[in-house]
């Protein structure tokens, strides 16, 4: 169990607020390795997620943002820490906001414990993908480093972020 598991035991989503805004934050890739950094203002949450190149996330996590854009809800995918990994989750509110939940990918009701949740707020949907777009657009201008990357993970430069850009600038 972790400690948003805990605080949601303690103030339920259902009697209190658990609206917030998300920001993201990409290190510099090193070898193969990213660190992706994502908090909310909800309840001061955060957590730093490990990106391999050689599981790249990219390609499927602009998918799952693409999907947010089209409200095409709830859509999830995982990232693979080379071992551990966490689920990326958005779950229908309404038409401008949704539930942006990170969990623990591998996990099974089998185990017979709670399933351990790392983020957990409801959040608007320009926010997000609004945070995303400038947090990506930084890091391919200033920290992106092909040599550091590309090799074994996707290049990075050929992702199709328009729709997500469409939708900020519209």
């Amino acid at each position: 169990m972790t400690a948003i598991n805990v605080f949601l035991k303690t103030f339920p989503p259902e009697t209190n607020d658990w609206t917030g805004k998300v920001t993201f934050s990409f290190g510099y890739p090193r070898h193969g390795w990213l660190q992706l950094a994502i908090t909310c203002s909800a309840h001061v949450q955060g957590l730093i997620i490990e990106l391999s190149g050689l599981f790249d996330p990219f390609k499927s996590f602009i998918h799952w943002l693409d999907q947010i854009v089209a409200g095409d809800l709830p859509a999830r995918f995982h990232i693979n820490e080379e071992g551990p990994g966490k689920v990326l989750r958005a779950l229908p509110v309404d038409e401008d906001e949704f539930l942006f939940q990170i969990a623990e990918w591998g996990w099974q009701e089998s185990w017979g414990i709670e399933e351990p949740l790392f983020m957990y707020v409801q959040v608007s949907k320009k926010q997000f993908l609004s945070e995303f777009l400038k947090q990506w657009d930084d890091f391919m201008l200033h920290k992106y480093d092909p040599a550091h990357w590309d090799d074994i993970g996707n290049d990075l430069t050929r992702l199709d972020v328009s729709r997500i850009r469409r939708f900020v600038e519209g």
